[in-house]
């Protein structure tokens, strides 16, 4: 993990990103509505741009009170609820995201002109260049543009192009009951504002589909408190398990002081939430031995050594060493202390993918290498193995690029 003074320059670096942004585009606005040569011209455009800005500052005030100040108060507690369940989310988390990019590509294709722009003043009066000056007008306007189509893209396709993902998993000394043992993993999938119940319904038609032996639901079934839950988990039961069906918390679901009603809605349903316990199935004459945990926070500062410190305490009690052991873990870095415990296949969720991929040099780089090397697919150390799907909803905007959400069906080999 990264030091702490490290998440600070990051928090800040992105506060200020946001803060400078709206201030760019406030700017460029207000420009726009001056180059109107009639009054009504004038109001017509400026009004529904001002009123945006001027929602976009209250909304701005209402997070830093309800983060650092009277969050706690009832009023400004049900307010903030109120906010994140409306339909406004959708499109403020789309113009945030687009418009922080868009400004800091044009950000970076400008100062290089400024710069050679100050140098040519010290050396003296220069003759016009209406070629270069039209060259970098058109780079410029093609920079900020692109963040507004790829996140277009990544909200009107890549996150409702929901896949399964199919994986054979390796397992030494795998007892022959359980070749072949097909188990759904569905996570992550944020119910809220930008994840709609009939969305969560259009999953789940296609996991049902997949008829598997095992179902497993590895955490944040909500984003935050007032989301639908209930009708989420509703929803979410409704795919079968030959065998049972299975689950663990994610950190959402502690922020949303719902660990509690979350286990109780799919212990209603026949799904069993596993809150550091374990259940051991004979299927076929075969052990299997399912153990899940609460989402286990990440240490501040440390590690691998530190991880294995950190992570899964009291769990080695649950390990059964003559039986196969799943562990359901909404965290994937614990992975590397059930490695040492001799767990065999850990499910994970969490990242997302980072729901925005991009590739560099051929190499995959996404936002959620700040937080884990274990981004999505499958990992090994040594004879254990651990799975990380990139889930199903969004977070923060509900964009997804290069990271397409899945429902997983892994088959043990």
């Amino acid at each position: 993990m990264y030091p702490r003074w490290l998440a600070a320059l990051i928090f800040f670096s992105l506060l200020g990103l946001l803060v400078g942004s709206q201030a760019f585009w406030f700017w460029q606005a207000r420009r726009l509505v001056r180059r109107m040569r009639r009054a009504w011209q004038r109001w017509l455009l400026g009004v529904p741009l001002y009123s945006g800005f001027a929602a976009l500052a209250a909304l701005f005030l209402l997070v830093l009170l309800r983060w650092f100040l009277v969050g706690n108060t009832p009023v400004l507690l049900t307010l903030f609820q109120q906010v994140r369940r409306s339909a406004v989310m959708v499109p403020l988390g789309l113009w945030l995201m687009a418009s922080m990019l868009s400004f800091l590509l044009i950000v970076l294709v400008r100062a290089p002109g400024l710069l050679a722009r100050a140098v040519r003043r010290l050396r003296g009066p220069a003759a016009p260049q209406p070629e270069r000056r039209y060259f970098l007008e058109t780079v410029t306007y093609a920079a900020g543009a692109l963040p507004f189509v790829m996140i277009g893209y990544g909200f009107l396709i890549g996150r409702q192009n929901y896949r399964v993902q199919e994986v054979a998993v390796p397992i030494l000394n795998l007892p022959e009951a359980l070749e072949g043992l097909r188990i759904v993993q569905l996570t992550d999938v944020h119910a809220s504002a930008y994840m709609p119940v009939r969305e969560i319904r259009r999953v789940v038609g296609l996991a049902r589909e997949l008829e598997a032996d095992l179902v497993v639901h590895t955490g944040d079934f909500l984003s935050t408190r007032g989301d639908p839950l209930e009708a989420a988990v509703a929803e979410l039961a409704r795919v079968e398990g030959r065998y049972g069906r299975f689950g663990c918390l994610g950190n959402h679901e502690i922020y949303a002081g719902a660990t509690e009603s979350a286990t109780e809605l799919f212990a209603r349903r026949g799904v069993r939430i596993l809150r550091g316990e374990s259940v051991e199935l004979d299927i076929g004459g075969a052990r299997l031995n399912m153990i899940g945990v609460d989402y286990q926070r990440q240490p501040r500062r440390g590690g691998i050594e530190e991880w294995k410190k950190h992570f899964l305490p009291g769990v080695e009690r649950l390990v059964r060493p003559e039986a196969v052991n799943i562990l359901l873990s909404h965290n994937p870095n614990p992975f590397v202390r059930a490695a040492e415990l001799g767990i065999e296949l850990t499910l994970a969720g969490h990242t997302h993918g980072g729901q925005v991929q991009v590739e560099i040099l051929d190499t995959l780089w996404s936002p959620a290498r700040f937080l884990t090397p274990f981004v999505s697919g499958l990992y090994e150390r040594g004879a254990s193995r651990l799975y990380v799907s990139r889930g199903i909803g969004t977070i923060g905007a509900p964009v997804r690029i290069n990271a397409p959400p899945e429902i997983t069906l892994l088959t043990l080999r």
